[in-house]
């Protein structure tokens, strides 16, 4: 049952952004507002899981990309890049982010923590591919800080709605263009 309530939960901020309230849930849900509270004490609780569970999918598939032996040190980087979280499926209400950070800070904190924790393994993966001689040597303060600065970029409502591109393809894109930069694509 906790699952088909973050499962609705989600489709309501899909829709609704982080306004909806328990009662719309309650209604999408064919439930009661009671049998929500019995598995989420409270609103934020609900979205605080959502979040978690969010976090967690991404690491998962991090993981998964980090241990495929079939792609190359760049599709693995660029892989990483672009990670979104599959579990809800995706979330294309470009105000979603912006409303998470302004009535959910705590939770957006979570969020940032995580990307610095994701940042400094890609960091330590890229010391390793260079230490290997897969990767030409730079500098991973500036790498970082050029990643970190893109993705909190693409969250930003204004930007996804003014250019009417996804967050997900907004990270593919600059996934792409962070890996293989302006030079042409070769033929394989």
């Amino acid at each position: 049952m906790r699952n088909r309530i973050l499962m609705g939960a989600v489709e309501e901020m899909k829709n609704r952004g982080v306004k909806f309230t328990m009662s719309n849930l309650a209604k999408r849900l064919n439930l009661s507002k009671t049998s929500l509270y019995e598995h989420f004490s409270s609103k934020n609780e609900l979205v605080h899981n959502i979040i978690i569970t969010a976090l967690d999918d991404i690491h998962k598939q991090e993981q998964v990309i980090y241990n495929n032996t079939e792609l190359s040190v760049p599709e693995k980087i660029e892989a990483f890049l672009k990670l979104t979280p599959i579990v809800f499926g995706p979330i294309n209400s470009y105000s979603l982010y912006d409303d998470l950070r302004h009535y959910y800070p705590h939770e957006w904190q979570l969020v940032s923590v995580f990307q610095e924790s994701q940042q400094n393994r890609l960091a330590a993966f890229i010391t390793q591919n260079v230490e290997n001689n897969t990767l030409r040597p730079i500098n991973l303060t500036i790498f970082k800080r050029i990643v970190l600065c893109m993705t909190n970029d693409l969250f930003n409502f204004q930007f996804l709605s003014e250019n009417n591109i996804t967050h997900s393809d907004a990270l593919a894109a600059m996934s792409d263009i962070t890996v293989y930069g302006l030079l042409p694509k070769t033929k394989d």
